[in-house]
């Protein structure tokens, strides 16, 4: 038996385009929505990785004693610059004067500098601002290197992405931690 749907029963084509736009109308609505929410997520996972990468390289020189080349200024230098470029799962140094060599994902910077404690209050700030512009160099009386003017040391550990500005997600995110340490 063959029954017939009695008139206006069932979608005509007019309705089903017209559904099917306004469908297409509130997805298109909704995906910047989307979009926006993957950039935000790469966004705070990269500003995690590189607070964490910052720290750990701090991590790594805090407990060195003083006296140790990572954390003491040659004879003449004010400061101590360690390079590694993160690549293949692992942390490699490099030159710190030139750029990394491959195609690293990460940088890690550290620096520390030695002050004399003279440095802390200068009489071109305001009253209890504290400021750091000259570092002591490191010196040697005879054979043996002293810190006898330093009190202070500045240690500043940066992490940066290495994605391009012009890429999709901008470019990779950076952090840098200073902390002080006296003596």
């Amino acid at each position: 038996m063959n029954r017939r749907h009695p008139d206006g029963a069932g979608f005509s084509l007019v309705e089903a385009v017209f559904s099917a736009a306004l469908i297409l109308i509130i997805t298109v609505g909704i995906m910047p929505l989307f979009t926006n929410s993957i950039i935000q997520n790469v966004h705070g996972k990269e500003s995690t990785q590189s607070t964490n990468y910052s720290r750990s390289g701090a991590e790594l020189l805090y407990p060195l004693p003083l006296d140790r080349p990572m954390v003491r200024p040659d004879l003449g230098d004010t400061e101590v610059e360690t390079c590694l470029s993160y690549e293949d799962g692992s942390w490699e140094p490099y030159n710190c004067s030139v750029d990394p060599s491959g195609d690293p994902s990460w940088v890690r910077t550290s620096v520390v500098q030695q002050y004399n404690i003279n440095e802390i209050y200068d009489g071109d700030t305001k009253a209890g601002d504290p400021t750091f512009k000259n570092p002591v160099t490191g010196y040697a009386i005879g054979n043996e290197q002293l810190d006898a003017f330093v009190h202070i040391r500045q240690l500043i550990v940066t992490a940066e992405g290495q994605r391009e500005i012009d890429s999709p997600l901008g470019a990779g995110r950076r952090v840098d931690l200073v902390d002080l340490r006296g003596f």
